[in-house]
């Protein structure tokens, strides 16, 4: 039987961390080329289905290498492959760390430069996946190195070329934060309920406090350094301007937060330990009372090598008390992961 092979499309810089992921749970593969943002393996003998992965953490895309090509002169023949009725998925592997791109840069800007490919696609009727279908992946990785792979669309993955959410920074957001936010409630579907109350750890300049007081939210934010003025002077937040770890029962007094939302520039382990100290508080202020629903958890990797301690983060996150959780890297992540609580234990 003749060897298969699989592809994972992530953030610059995180190709190690696929690999140890891909290869803890598929112990069977075998690393094959890398470029950054993607990352092959081979299975040999390959497995009468094509293998899957469960929820994988820095890989954004999994799926099956069909054709790939260098000859441009090829495309016709590697186009062929993808039946008439499959929905079809163009992008470039990433090439940038996000929040690094050129002014005007778009995701998918490589792949469409190519002839051949963008007559293609205008030939193709657009049709937006649905969990269960088989969907085909046009990548570009160099110039003249075209892969075809194609992936099962399940409820994890967005509808959308690469798990790419596609979103702009407006201009009234202070910081990427905004976006990080925004794409976690697309990806996570949370209920969002207007005169919710938000508290934020780490919301230095506002970025993801904008998305929060837009969506009709109450915040209070926890942060030593000064917020944009738009957002400071909005009636809807309160500013407690010290680290989260100096922050007092009285400092929180009327703050029963519906959400957690948690980005600080600190080491994981530091990160853990303030958000103990202020669930601590919210705790002895509410006692089973406390309101929290839902978390938003970002944990920054300083160094990769905190990736691999990620299995501890995760089960300190559950003894603080945030359930069902999804740890994930998002696309608007730099050199971080996030994490998802769709429960809390009070």
């Amino acid at each position: 039987m003749t060897p298969r092979f699989y592809f994972a499309a992530c953030q610059v810089g995180a190709e190690k961390a696929v690999k140890a992921e891909v290869l803890a749970e598929r112990p069977e593969l075998r690393f094959a080329f890398s470029r950054p943002g993607f990352v092959t393996f081979k299975e040999d003998p390959a497995s009468i289905a094509p293998l899957a992965l469960n929820a994988p953490l820095f890989t954004r895309l999994w799926g099956e290498v069909v054709d790939q090509t260098r000859d441009p002169a090829a495309l016709p023949g590697l186009l062929s492959r993808i039946p008439p009725d499959a929905p079809v998925h163009a992008f470039d592997r990433d090439r940038f760390m996000p929040g690094d791109e050129h002014e005007g840069y778009a995701f998918d800007e490589k792949i469409r430069s190519i002839p051949e490919i963008s007559a293609f696609l205008a030939q193709r009727a657009a049709r937006t996946p649905e969990s269960g279908d088989t969907v085909y992946d046009l990548l570009w990785i160099d110039d003249f190195h075209v892969f075809l792979g194609r992936h099962a669309q399940t409820d994890r993955l967005l509808p959308l070329p690469g798990n790419f959410p596609g979103l702009t920074l407006p201009p009234t957001a202070p910081s990427r934060a905004w976006l990080k936010l925004e794409e976690a409630i697309l990806r996570f579907k949370p209920v969002v309920q207007p005169g919710w109350q938000a508290l934020e750890i780490g919301c230095a300049p506002g970025g993801a406090t904008t998305a929060l007081l837009d969506r009709g939210f109450r915040v209070t934010g926890i942060d030593p350094q000064f917020m944009a003025e738009p957002v400071a002077g909005n009636p809807l937040f309160t500013h407690i301007r010290k680290p989260a770890r100096y922050v007092t029962r009285e400092d929180l007094n009327g703050v029963n937060p519906d959400w957690i939302v948690m980005d600080m520039s600190i080491p994981p382990k530091d990160a853990l330990g303030e958000l103990s100290h202020v669930l601590g508080l919210l705790r002895e202020l509410h006692g089973k009372k406390l309101a929290v629903r839902r978390g938003f958890l970002t944990l920054k990797l300083n160094d990769w090598k905190y990736a691999s301690e990620i299995s501890f983060y995760i089960k300190r996150l559950g003894q603080l008390g945030f359930e069902n959780l999804k740890p994930s890297q998002l696309a608007n992540n730099r050199q971080e992961f996030f994490v998802f609580s769709g429960k809390f234990r009070a």
